[in-house]
């Protein structure tokens, strides 16, 4: 190199810009997984508000009553629900029981939330069906 001159060489430029370069590789790809991360937790975020309200709106349903329905949350999503017995109501009045003036059952509930393209996410939850009964309380 002449004393003179001023400046990178071709071979330093590249050597630079090569160094540069490997530098931003780990730099670029943090970003991006962050970036990821940020939209999982969003979304996660939007799931958790979403089965929150589902849960809010599941919790008058009667499932002795109401066993299958549908009910829209927003625009776009839309919950549905099926009930099937785990422990069938009983007959009629249990004298000596809790509520003897009540039909009591116990149901799971199947809940399917849809964002109109097809299904979200489901979940099960447990609920108490209940039928108030016609018959009059026997006097002791």
């Amino acid at each position: 190199m002449n004393a003179g001159s001023k400046g990178f060489t071709l071979l330093e430029a590249i050597v630079a810009l090569t160094v540069v370069s490997l530098a931003l590789i780990p730099m670029v790809s943090f970003v991006s997984q962050a970036a990821n991360e940020l939209q999982r937790a969003g979304e996660s975020n939007e799931r958790s508000f979403v089965m929150q309200s589902a849960l809010a709106l599941m919790e008058p349903i009667n499932p002795m009553v109401e066993a299958q329905g549908s009910l829209a949350l927003d625009r776009n999503i839309t919950m549905t629900w099926d009930s099937t017995a785990i422990v069938e109501p009983n007959p009629g009045i249990n004298v000596g029981a809790g509520l003897p003036a009540y039909r009591l059952g116990f149901y799971k509930v199947h809940v399917t939330l849809d964002r109109g393209q097809g299904p979200w996410f489901d979940f099960d939850m447990r609920k108490v069906g209940y039928e108030k009964t016609a018959q009059e309380m026997p006097l002791k």
